[in-house]
């Protein structure tokens, strides 16, 4: 099963940067290749949202749940129904140097008639790259929050 793994220094405090990875919505406008993006359940230490994207021209849906942990600054998701066989994955925010290191690691299966076993390289490359362009977005909107304030 492929795991794909980002990770990124970002220079504020860990809490900052986890309040902001929380906040799924407003991440959405860093991920080109997501389509749609809806939060349908919110509640403390828990999240539910639906998602679409597009890979290679073709829609992959998705529902993922969320726990959030706020004393350890961890999340935890998976996906229990949609496209992916499997999609499941940890964000983790550490202090480094006065600021944070993000990691974000996700573990998937999608096996969908129409990539075949020849695109599954090809998949994984754009499943890193969607991670890659997640945690940028991320550092670009804690920055400019900060800056703001």
């Amino acid at each position: 099963m492929p795991e794909v793994r980002a990770e990124l220094y970002i220079p504020r405090p860990p809490a900052e940067v986890y309040a902001a990875a929380k906040d799924l919505e407003g991440l959405k406008p860093y991920l080109k290749e997501v389509e749609s993006l809806k939060v349908l359940e919110r509640r403390e230490g828990y999240s539910r949202s639906d998602w679409i994207a597009v890979a290679m021209g073709k829609k992959v849906h998705w529902v993922e749940e969320e726990t959030w942990d706020d004393r350890s600054l961890r999340n935890r998701f998976w996906s229990p129904e949609g496209d992916f066989d499997r999609y499941e994955g940890t964000w983790t925010f550490l202090p480094r140097d006065g600021g944070t290191q993000v990691e974000l690691v996700v573990t998937y299966e999608l096996n969908l008639p129409i990539f075949g076993g020849l695109l599954q390289r090809l998949i994984q490359k754009l499943m890193k790259e969607n991670c890659e362009a997640l945690l940028r977005g991320l550092k670009e909107r804690v920055e400019a929050s900060s800056a703001a304030s």
